[in-house]
């Protein structure tokens, strides 16, 4: 009998976990160092739920920066669940809107990355996605609450903690790579990144990038076609 979708779930979300524990610690750490209180940095955890927003709208509080400006540089920065959302709407055409909504607010950078290491999971199997999206929020909030109360305890420089998250990224990654043309798609994307990077201000330079580098990967596989396979090199399953 074929395992629960929402166990498998879980289970597939612990990569996620082991980094958004350590993460969330030092985020929890710096919200108190801006005066938020834990139960305002569990909130902010629970209904916001984006690592990357949350640590910047953070810094601003701390510079004493006004409410609008924090709304309007986090809902830039999260422009890209859109092109995420949209890519994995895809992959639940038989489900209502409501199920697509839910599956989108708790949709990151890292489960968007699990799920789409292998999307034979996940296609039509929303209960599967409940299960890797939740536990990896749950950790998250864990995380968070405990490096509100507990973070002071903790020197992150000393335990690695600023690198858990790309470290996180750099794994799940590699799930993805399955041949040759998705290698050189990964070494295009740290090029044009370190080349946008030296005269785009802010953050842009990754929308660029990720625009770009996934245009030119549509282009290329449609172009190669059943020419693919000859570009696996050994490297994984396709």
């Amino acid at each position: 009998m074929e395992d629960p979708p929402v166990k498998n779930g879980m289970i597939d979300a612990l990569p996620i976990v082991l980094g958004y524990l350590p993460v969330g610690i030092a985020f929890g750490l710096l919200a108190r160092q801006a005066g938020l209180t834990p139960m305002e940095i569990g909130l902010m955890s629970l209904l916001v739920y984006a690592g990357a927003s949350q640590f910047i709208a953070v810094e601003m509080i701390l510079k004493g920066i006004q409410w609008a400006p924090i709304i309007i540089t986090t809902f830039l920065i999260n422009l890209r669940h859109l092109l995420m959302s949209s890519t994995l709407s895809l992959f639940f055409t038989r489900h209502r809107p409501w199920i697509l909504i839910l599956l989108s607010t708790q949709l990151t950078d890292e489960s968007f990355a699990m799920a789409m290491s292998n999307p034979a999971k996940i296609e039509n199997r929303p209960r599967y996605l409940f299960g890797l999206q939740g536990t990896s929020h749950l950790a998250w909030i864990t995380g968070s609450v405990l490096g509100a109360f507990f973070g002071r305890l903790i020197h992150p420089q000393s335990y690695g903690i600023p690198f858990a998250l790309p470290a996180l990224f750099i794994c799940l990654l590699m799930l993805q790579v399955h041949n040759l043309l998705h290698l050189s798609l990964i070494g295009m994307a740290g090029v044009l990144s370190l080349l946008f990077k030296s005269f785009l201000p802010g953050n842009w330079y990754i929308v660029l990038t990720a625009l770009i580098t996934s245009g030119l990967g549509v282009m290329m596989e449609k172009k190669m076609g059943p020419s693919r396979e000859g570009l696996k090199g050994g490297i994984g399953r396709d």
